[in-house]
């Protein structure tokens, strides 16, 4: 009699559930991407935040060891996200929530010493969780969304999920299509504690806007859009144990995205760092600067030969510092991943694994040059295909005698194997240069070996 009492209960609240549902005016999705990677290389180091030496280059280790510390390694990491949509029919109100296991190490650790991936949920983190809302009495698309939301300003700025509340919509001006969006995101708050008591307590807030234009249906091509953005940020500090700097940063940029005449596409960004710098330790060293003023530069031009293969060089630039005085004229994202290098960079299955390294080359203090040809082939519906050739080197050489990072050569290949799932392979070889060997010999250790980076993963995504 318990068993069908029990049985009988559940019925019913499944059916008024049911019901409940049916007769709401609301929508649900759920969503989810569940991804797998195996790695092996021997920049362990770079990735791992190990070796440290007199000379600030971000957390970059050449060598085959470091110490007692051996590079070369295999592991395999986890990364599962869900996130759950539920918006009204009229789509006026949409509510997301977003949740995070890892990235996690395959016989990783906690601070207990347990099995990460047995800590009772420590390492769960809320993605992302917002309210997205129609303004009301406006017919044209004007949404207020509050909460810890991803904002994309510009690729090589801001892409990142921050909190705060922002402002976005679109109208039509004639054939141009125009979206903006304005809005205010807080990175800390003066309630939390500082490095030292040296540091300010201000509040650490930053506010943006941008306009894009989409002009393809004027100019009658595929693709033309024309973005326009600034950011301004009161208290921008950096502390940790190589790098820190203090001040009121403004980031001023334009972006061009074509693409439809006769094959050809072209990507352009360009920013602009200015504003007050009040502090920097870096590489050892306390100095102090009157201004900000540092550029940035992205371009790439290719052509399609055919709807399945294409080629295409890119050029980017982020200026560095060397003189210590004057203007401070390293170049400084704000929250973003640099792409375009298996080796150094997150050219991997997914690109924010346990290592995160959020563009070194971009944040460290002597800033970056690559040049970059790379080729794309569609081999089958399922089958895709590149390989590229990469020449980098820093803009300045700081206490290093030599710029050169080196030549790397990067393989790419992605496979759907299901509806789906899709499987990638990818790998990287870094012919390091005299740079590199400057940095080995500071801290002992020679000349610079070439590095490598292999990387095998399955994304399931749904």
């Amino acid at each position: 009699m318990k068993k069908r009492g029990l049985w009988l209960v559940l019925s019913v609240l499944v059916a008024f559930l049911g019901w409940a549902i049916s007769a709401s005016a609301f929508q649900v999705e759920l969503h989810g991407q569940f991804a797998t990677k195996t790695q092996n290389t021997n920049t362990l180091g770079m990735i791992g935040k190990a070796g440290k030496s007199d000379i600030h280059l971000g957390n970059f280790a050449p060598v085959d060891e470091i110490g007692n510390q051996d590079l070369d390694d295999t592991w395999g990491e986890l990364q599962f996200r869900l996130w759950s949509v539920v918006s009204s029919d009229d789509g006026n109100v949409k509510g997301v929530w977003s949740m995070e296991v890892g990235t996690l190490r395959y016989g990783e650790k906690d601070t207990n010493g347990s099995l990460a991936f047995e800590n009772e949920g420590k390492d769960i983190e809320v993605r992302e969780m917002y309210l997205d809302v129609q303004v009301p009495w406006i017919e044209s698309e004007n949404r207020l969304i509050f909460g810890l939301q991803e904002v994309d300003l510009n690729e090589w700025l801001l892409r990142e999920i921050g909190a705060g509340i922002r402002n976005y919509g679109s109208f039509t001006v004639g054939k141009t299509l125009i979206e903006y969006q304005i809005g205010w995101l807080r990175e800390d708050d003066s309630i939390n504690d500082r490095l030292d008591e040296n540091w300010s307590t201000n509040d650490s807030d930053y506010w943006f806007a941008k306009l894009d234009f989409e002009l393809k249906d004027m100019f009658g091509v595929d693709k033309f859009e024309v973005g326009l953005f600034g950011v301004y940020n009161n208290d921008c500090t950096a502390p940790d144990e190589e790098s820190r700097f203090q001040g009121q940063p403004y980031w001023l940029g334009m972006e061009l995205n074509f693409q439809g005449f006769r094959g050809i596409f072209f990507d352009l960004d360009g920013i602009y760092l200015g504003g007050d710098i009040d502090y920097v330790y870096a590489r050892g060293e306390e100095k102090k600067y009157d201004d900000w003023n540092a550029y940035f530069l992205h371009a790439t031009l290719g052509y399609e030969w055919t709807e399945r293969f294409k080629t295409s060089f890119t050029f980017w630039f982020a200026s560095g510092e060397n003189k210590g005085g004057g203007d401070y004229s390293a170049y400084k994202t704000i929250m973003t991943d640099t792409y375009g290098s298996v080796v150094l960079f997150e050219d991997a299955t997914f690109d924010d694994g346990w290592y995160v390294s959020k563009n070194p080359y971009l944040d460290n203090d002597l800033g970056f040059v690559m040049y970059r040809f790379r080729v794309d082939y569609q081999a089958t519906p399922k089958l895709s295909l590149a390989a590229a050739v990469n020449y980098m080197e820093f803009e300045e050489k700081g206490e290093l005698d030599n710029d050169e990072i080196g030549w790397e050569i990067d393989l790419y290949s992605e496979y759907h194997i299901y509806k789906g799932l899709k499987a990638n392979i990818n790998f990287g070889y870094l012919f390091t240069d005299d740079a590199m060997d400057d940095y080995a010999e500071a801290i002992g250790e020679g000349d610079a070996d070439d590095m490598y980076r292999f990387s095998f993963g399955l994304t399931y995504s749904f």
